[in-house]
């Protein structure tokens, strides 16, 4: 890691802000590197100019999407999710408009995920809602709004499109690919640690999630948090965000919602394999995926 000036957030964390480069300064590291900011990455893609809800009601309609559904507001969505369902894209839509015009004052009320998060939390969700979703599955023009970057000499394996309201967060938790998120529409914050540090943030043993908090860490119950070191920064419309294999990050909604596109790599050679923590993983999937196979033929 780069030895630069570190700060303490309002949380309490050790954070040092991602560093942000042009685009034509960004390479990808063969063994993957640290997170970086790309500025002027994107600045032709069509989606910055013509992603608006009339736009994208007209070309997405009534196309039935599947959402994520937690009980409650949508703090760690994929740690806590409910039942889910299917709804047509501009119900859905429909939806994280009324929601961010309720949610319009803590917004403008707050930028720290933190309190943004507390704020959420007491403003008496019932049940709360994310989508993600194939872009290409949902529309080729919108596919064609959102070229992938030229950071690798293959396509990307997946090509994702995030809509979601403020306060809404991933969960702490790392990806076995590399990817890349760009802001399209609002903001979010991301707070990321390197591989090594999985156990001062309590992964999940053999799994990619935490239990560990940071936008409201609670060190009494993780202890080893305090010694941890995270990097954040908060993407804006126009930016992209390169994740490296392996680093663990909180994705967090700060505007009253957010819309973004997120591309997934094949990983590299050697990127997995210089990541001993993710070891464990692999290891279970080759075994879940040798059990499909053994099954299949019996």
């Amino acid at each position: 890691m780069s030895m630069r000036s570190r700060a303490t957030s309002p949380s309490g964390l050790k954070v040092t802000p991602v560093h942000r480069v042009d685009r034509s300064e960004f390479r990808v590291s063969r063994m993957a590197g640290e997170p970086r900011v790309v500025v002027g990455n994107v600045s032709d893609w069509g989606a910055l100019h013509r992603w608006q809800p009339d736009y994208l009601k007209s070309v997405i309609g009534d196309c039935v999407v599947a959402v994520r559904e937690a009980k409650g507001p949508p703090r760690n969505i994929f740690q806590n999710l409910a039942e889910g369902g299917r709804i047509p894209f501009d119900q859905y839509l429909d939806w994280v408009l009324a929601t961010a015009r309720d949610l319009d004052q803590i917004a403008l009320k707050y930028d720290d995920p933190g309190d943004i998060t507390r704020a959420v939390c007491a403003s008496g969700f019932d049940y709360s809602y994310y989508l993600d979703a194939k872009l290409g599955r949902l529309s080729e023009t919108l596919l064609d709004d959102a070229p992938a970057p030229d950071w690798y000499r293959t396509e990307p394996l997946d090509t994702n499109l995030w809509c979601g309201v403020l306060g809404t967060s991933s969960g702490l938790h790392c990806d076995v690919t590399p990817n890349c998120n760009v802001q399209v529409i609002g903001t979010k914050h991301f707070t990321l640690f390197p591989p090594a540090q999985s156990r001062l943030i309590y992964q999940f043993r053999g799994g990619t999630h935490c239990l560990f908090d940071p936008n409201v860490p609670d060190f009494e119950t993780f202890p080893l948090a305090r010694d941890a070191s995270g990097w954040e920064c908060t993407l804006r419309p126009g930016e992209s965000l390169y994740i490296p294999v392996g680093w663990y990050h909180q994705v967090t909604v700060t505007s009253s919602w957010a819309l973004n596109v997120n591309f997934f790599w094949r990983r590299p050679f050697p990127q997995g394999l210089a990541i001993p923590v993710l070891w464990q993983f692999f290891l279970r999937r080759a075994r879940a995926k040798a059990v499909r196979t053994v099954r299949s033929v019996l």
